[in-house]
């Protein structure tokens, strides 16, 4: 029975380990290339790839309707949008969820920046938790955290 305990442990050791491995292979960090966005549809404009944003300094945000601290990070995000929209600052939210869902709730929300819907590029950034916020130029990543923490700082440094 000790033989089967220790066997069982050094399994799930090894488990864990791998498990470890992979979400860290997973996660996209400051300094790497950016996994390219996209959507299957778009509210207020016709979407962006990053290939194509050429100098600009890209926000992409990652979260959902359902999603209370996602909901409170739209107003900042509002505020922010507001701010660095004509200093080459391009804001996008992206979602996994339908078109529909997201036009209804955006009524009261009014996030007037692009947003994704039908997206799965948060798969490809690695994201575990939303809301989740990556600041793109030139197409590395030079800022990741939620998008009340430091987002805003970042865009002042980056647009004097």
């Amino acid at each position: 029975m000790d033989k089967l305990r220790k066997y069982m442990g050094f399994i799930c050791l090894i488990l864990c380990f791998l498990s470890l491995y992979f979400v860290a292979c997973a996660e996209v960090n400051v300094g790497n290339k950016a996994p390219e966005i996209s959507a299957q549809s778009w509210i207020n404009g016709d979407g962006i790839t990053l290939a194509d944003s050429g100098d600009k300094i890209v926000v992409v945000e990652f979260w959902a309707t359902w999603c209370p601290p996602c909901r409170e990070s739209i107003k900042h995000l509002k505020k922010m949008n507001a701010k660095y929209k004509t200093k080459n600052v391009v804001f996008v939210s992206l979602t996994n969820e339908d078109k529909a869902t997201v036009q209804k709730f955006n009524i009261k929300a009014g996030m007037d920046w692009l947003v994704g819907t039908g997206s799965n590029s948060a798969n490809e950034y690695g994201v575990r938790g939303i809301p989740h916020a990556f600041v793109v130029q030139k197409g590395k990543i030079i800022w990741a955290g939620h998008p009340m923490d430091g987002l805003e700082e970042k865009l002042a440094e980056l647009t004097k």
